[in-house]
């Protein structure tokens, strides 16, 4: 028997401290979303929320609540997203609004949009949806260009970092 959405949620709390607990349970990679404003400039700013979507067209999406980059890709219409390597914990911080004052982050233009210079793996996307869901948007976007580089990925679990235990 279904339930319409409605009295699913009719009267039904969820305590936030253990959804934040609960959802920490499920182990995600790092990503830092790059992003230029109009003078160039690279922004950068790490997600955990970044997921693929299809394969064709080869397609991601990634999840922002508003800020700059929310700005950013919102005008601009497109983002690069890098993923992290196990030994890059340090760009993950330095993006995630603690910039570390010696680390000088090396960014490229492989085909149209900066990336990291160095990471496990890098794509540049270019926005085809953006759907609003309470207080985020999904910014669903048509891959252009991508690449990898061999590796073990940074994790995080548990609210930590976690590096992943690859086989050899």
């Amino acid at each position: 028997m279904s339930r319409s959405p409605a009295a699913v949620s009719a009267g039904i709390q969820v305590d936030p401290d253990e959804f934040r607990r609960s959802v920490s349970l499920f182990a995600t990679g790092i990503v830092v979303l790059t992003c230029e404003d109009d003078d160039g400039k690279v922004h950068g700013m790490t997600v955990n929320s970044f997921t693929s979507v299809s394969l064709d067209p080869p397609t991601v999406l990634v999840s922002l609540r508003a800020g700059k980059a929310h700005r950013l890709i919102s005008r601009n219409g497109r983002y690069g997203a890098c993923i992290l390597h196990e030994d890059q914990q340090s760009f993950s911080t330095h993006f995630s609004g603690r910039p570390q004052e010696a680390l000088q982050p090396d960014f490229t233009v492989r085909h149209c949009l900066p990336t990291l210079r160095k990471c496990l793996a890098w794509f540049e996307c270019e926005t085809v949806e953006k759907v609003q869901i309470h207080d985020h948007t999904l910014f669903v976007a048509q891959v252009i260009a991508c690449g990898s580089e061999g590796g073990a990925p940074l994790m995080f679990y548990g609210s930590r970092y976690h590096r992943a235990a690859i086989a050899a």
